[in-house]
């Protein structure tokens, strides 16, 4: 079992979730943020380091002394707004990943879980109609191009990698009844908590049942 994780992501609305939650289980979490100020969280067992994703560099230090990495990037926009305009680079989390990922093979790290969505390469057709025809015709195509690369690249890696397909978060407080789904059975609920996700991101760490596998997580 790890004991101390990289989390990248840690500022966001499913990454600070992620990193309150893994602090709670004990582990010991590196950080790897643009803005420390963003993170409030204060314990001995959390290191907040400055840097970004994109930088290997910063990557490489980021990771050591770590067991595992949890990855809560995503590629945003202005709003949730499908339409809205984007802030992330062009395949802001593939290059992350593909930079974490030659970090990891020059630490001996060999244990990876990423959030990813359903919808995402072989998963396009078990998505809802409507959710097809915004990854089509909206800014979510951007996202999702970023999801399919990133996901080849962990694929690529030969390393103990997991893609968590997501539904549609949310926000709600209240846990529902988690649905895992391989190859759409059972069929995927339309939507899950960002805390619920945030949870069963770190929950996968250790379980080595989901190696090299991509579970789409819902709630009901």
């Amino acid at each position: 079992m790890s004991k101390r994780i990289l989390l990248l992501g840690a500022t966001g609305r499913t990454g600070s979730l992620a990193l309150e939650y893994a602090l709670s289980q004990g582990l010991e979490v590196a950080a790897l943020v643009r803005r420390p100020q963003a993170i409030s969280v204060k314990s001995e067992k959390l290191t907040v380091i400055e840097g970004s994703p994109l930088n290997e560099n910063d990557v490489r230090k980021a990771l050591t002394g770590c067991d595992a990495v949890v990855s809560a990037l995503n590629n945003n926009r202005t709003s949730d707004n499908p339409w809205a305009k984007r802030l992330s680079p062009s395949l802001f989390m593939t290059n992350s990943i593909r930079n974490c990922l030659s970090a990891m093979k020059e630490h001996g790290t060999r244990r990876i879980v990423v959030l990813s969505s359903i919808g995402v390469n072989e998963s396009f057709d078990d998505a809802v109609f409507f959710m097809r025809w915004l990854i089509r015709n909206t800014n979510l195509q951007y996202t999702f191009q970023d999801h399919d690369a990133q996901e080849s690249e962990l694929r690529r890696s030969g390393l103990d990698w997991t893609a968590v397909r997501a539904a549609g978060l949310n926000n709600g407080s209240k846990l529902k009844s988690l649905v895992v789904s391989y190859y759409n059975e059972p069929k995927p609920a339309w939507m899950i908590s960002r805390l619920h996700t945030a949870r069963y991101l770190i929950d996968c760490v250790g379980d080595t049942t989901t190696f090299r596998k991509t579970p789409a997580i819902s709630e009901r």
